[in-house]
């Protein structure tokens, strides 16, 4: 898959519904793969914000890798919310 923006500040991507054949695909995969481009990284959340919002999306996600929880017992979780691997390749 190919990521639209990229957040220096938290490693965030967003991925536009124009890059996602299947909406469920990023958080059923085990191990996920994003192309990114250098030139499409922004400095904060902030400025992916801007971009996001001056374009017409029906639908997208900010993927910033495995969630991790912690049930009751003490037990961590590792991703429960999505892919337990998030593999970024930035392209010139």
């Amino acid at each position: 898959m190919e990521g639209a923006i990229g957040v220096a500040e938290n490693g965030a991507i967003w991925i536009s519904e124009d890059n996602i054949s299947v909406r469920v695909s990023p958080f059923i995969t085990k191990h996920l793969v994003l192309v990114l481009n250098k030139t499409d990284i922004v400095p904060t959340l902030h400025h992916a914000y801007e971009q996001i919002q001056s374009s017409d999306f029906d639908f997208g996600i900010v993927i910033l890798g495995p969630s991790k929880i912690v049930d009751i017992e003490q037990s961590l979780i590792i991703g429960a919310q999505g892919a337990l691997r998030l593999t970024v390749l930035l392209v010139k």
